[in-house]
């Protein structure tokens, strides 16, 4: 039996008895395993999405699909699970990180990265929209590849094929205007405590998820056009 700290990132119905759980653990990475439907249905500590917790586990030596045994909170986090907005958020960041990190072995960086990011989210007072591309547009930094904020200058576009800014007389390939590109340049660089101040409206942010998207898409090899992706971004417009 294995023991290790993990953050839940889908929960998929297996059968009336049983679930699918994918999570992304501290000491091995991306894991998906198969669980008895009540482990997340205790009255006393029921999981979450993006949850912090303490799984212990068989592992199976001819299977990507191990056992979980027992899942236990290792965090509190009281304000993400009763807002709705908070709730899509989660949503969203589970579908991805689903995706994105499905080959992502232990990356102890990644994991504090994400571990900090839901505890900001769980701490942030009102409109978290921002927040939630700002975690976007950071994301691929301990993945081991960024935007390159500092190719950046007035007037650029943005290209999401080498994550560099051009001007529009140097690119054919750009997927975003200059006002695009400078809101871009500034979720990269501006501290969180800034994040908020940057002016957008839920338009604005579909067009910036949606090219976040396309940047993972291209590096990562991964189709993000899926049912459940697209009903996600709909809950922002």
């Amino acid at each position: 039996m294995e023991t290790c700290q993990a953050i839940i990132l889908k929960i998929i119905p297996y059968s009336d008895t049983q679930r699918i759980v994918h999570l992304y653990s501290k000491e091995r990475g991306y894991l998906s395993m198969i669980s008895p439907a009540f482990v997340f249905k205790r009255k006393d500590n029921p999981l979450h999405l993006l949850q912090i917790t303490e799984i212990t586990y068989f592992e199976n030596p001819k299977s990507d699909l191990h056992k979980l045994k027992s899942a236990t909170p290792l965090i509190n986090l009281p304000n993400l699970y009763f807002d709705i907005f908070k709730m899509n958020i989660l949503l969203l960041w589970g579908e991805v990180l689903s995706l994105i990190l499905r080959n992502e072995g232990k990356n102890e960086a990644l994991f504090e990265y994400l571990l900090r990011s839901v505890e900001y989210l769980n701490a942030a007072e009102g409109d978290a929209g921002n927040f939630n591309l700002f975690f976007l547009y950071r994301l691929a930094a301990p993945l081991g590849f960024r935007i390159d904020a500092a190719t950046w200058q007035p007037g650029a576009v943005f290209n999401a094929r080498d994550g560099k800014f051009y001007l529009p007389t140097e690119t054919a390939a750009a997927i975003s205007g200059p006002n695009t590109a400078r809101i871009i340049h500034r979720l990269c660089t501006c501290p969180v405590e800034e994040v908020k101040a940057i002016p957008l409206n839920r338009a604005a942010r579909n067009i910036l998820i949606d090219i976040i998207l396309a940047f993972y898409r291209i590096h990562l090899n991964i189709d993000f056009n899926v049912k459940s992706i697209r009903v996600l971004r709909e809950i922002f417009e």
